[in-house]
């Protein structure tokens, strides 16, 4: 079976003595099921001889870190048309719409954002796993970011907490200061702040920063305040449009290159026809 190259590295005087699990587990940062996977498909080469992950290194050895080429895709594959933000060979960074779930933990029938993914990725030649890194609501569009391996997607998720995140939102009523919403949600503790950008025939227009990561959080927020979310049948007025709530922009630092790197989604249409001068018709101006 084909294998392609995890991890190469040339032994340095500090990792000189350390066993190659360990190197595995605290230098490479794979995950338990990725250290399994190397350890039972005989992935471990020092010096291009194959090896047990308790043999321990010196200065100048070279360990390579294989894995099967092939692999199961557990997710089923949907012709869709992505709106691709970013790629590389780690992440896949896309513009969902709204009314459509990132992953369909119990499937019904409807299309997710994961399946047209994996269909991409299909399309591409690639043998893929679609790993959405976050949440975002069905009735919300947006920055949305896939990893491309166990390894990433865990890297991401532990940082995620870190992750600037910024909402483009529509709300019921007037707010004219800044302002920050500490109510906990179902009981843990959140923290949303907003800034508002205009006001116009009772609907204010504002840009805001999650910092916790809580289910319907802006959404339970606004309501909290007695401004609801413009078109929010749960929380909201049950107003029949479409929900105001756009992922604008996601800035992360990248897991492999160690450097920030910016993701903004431009506003979909039904959003873009209400947007006051404050947006330029792709999301918040800089």
């Amino acid at each position: 079976m084909a294998k392609k190259t995890l991890a190469k590295v040339t032994i340095t005087p500090e990792l000189a003595g350390w066993t190659i699990a360990a190197i595995l587990k605290d230098e490479l940062h794979l995950s338990a099921r990725q250290r399994q996977k190397v350890v039972r498909t005989r992935g471990i080469r020092l010096d291009g001889k194959q090896v047990h992950s308790l043999v321990k290194v010196k200065v100048g050895q070279v360990l390579e870190v294989l894995l099967p080429e092939v692999e199961q895709v557990k997710v089923p594959a949907r012709p869709m048309d992505l709106d691709v933000l970013y790629e590389d060979e780690y992440l896949l960074v896309v513009n969902k719409p709204a009314g459509m779930t990132v992953h369909n933990v119990q499937p019904d029938g409807s299309a997710s954002l994961a399946e047209g993914v994996a269909y991409y990725f299909q399309q591409h030649g690639r043998v893929i796993t679609p790993r959405p890194v976050h949440r975002l609501d069905k009735d919300a569009s947006g920055v949305v970011i896939f990893a491309k391996s166990a390894q990433i997607q865990e890297q991401l998720t532990k940082a995620w907490p870190d992750a600037e995140k910024i909402y483009w939102v529509q709300v019921h009523g007037e707010l004219t200061e800044n302002g920050e919403i500490t109510a906990p949600v179902k009981g843990k503790p959140a923290r949303t702040k907003y800034t508002p950008l205009e006001t116009h025939e009772g609907v204010t227009t504002l840009e805001v920063r999650l910092y916790t990561g809580r289910t319907h959080q802006i959404r339970v927020h606004f309501a909290h305040i007695g401004h609801p979310v413009v078109g929010d049948p749960l929380y909201g007025y049950g107003e029949n449009q479409p929900l105001a709530l756009h992922c604008r922009q996601i800035t992360i630092i990248h897991p492999a290159f160690n450097q920030p790197i910016q993701f903004a989604a431009p506003l979909p249409k039904t959003l873009a026809k209400k947007s006051p001068e404050h947006y330029n018709g792709k999301g918040i101006k800089s």
